[in-house]
């Protein structure tokens, strides 16, 4: 797999845990869906692309929140696709973490490495709120 560093390429080690086998990209973003790093087989402009992507996600599932009982907290979205899986997770304050993979992905180990990934690196990823942002993730 080719690589690439994104924005910030101090930041690109954040990512090397999360390249697992059947990982296609990573993408560590700011809750206003602008790129902080990003690895794997993907261009800037696809980055920017999936980021903004998953910015919109992370609206939408942050809204369904109220179908989960008071006050959830969102942490995670994961798509399954015939052809693979995007997981979203939150990872620090204000910054978010998305993984493409294949379908062949085994996913309990990768959700863990993932998971461990944006647990240990958290106030690394964070980012300040931007106007108008509110303290909820």
């Amino acid at each position: 797999m080719s690589t690439n560093t994104l924005r910030r390429p101090e930041l690109r080690w954040m990512l090397d845990d999360v390249l697992l086998p059947e990982v296609r990209s990573a993408v560590v973003l700011a809750r206003d869906g602008l790129v902080i790093t990003a690895t794997g087989d993907i261009g800037e402009a696809d980055a920017d692309r999936f980021a903004a992507c998953l910015a919109s996600l992370r609206g939408s599932s942050a809204a369904a929140t109220e179908f989960c009982g008071a006050q959830p907290t969102w942490n995670q979205t994961l798509i399954e696709f015939d052809t693979g899986y995007i997981f979203l997770i939150a990872a620090g304050p204000h910054a978010y973490m998305g993984v493409s993979t294949t379908k062949k992905v085994d996913m309990g180990p990768a959700t863990q490495r993932f998971h461990a990934v944006v647990q240990k690196l958290g106030s690394e990823l964070g980012t300040l709120p931007r106007s108008g942002d509110s303290d909820r993730s």
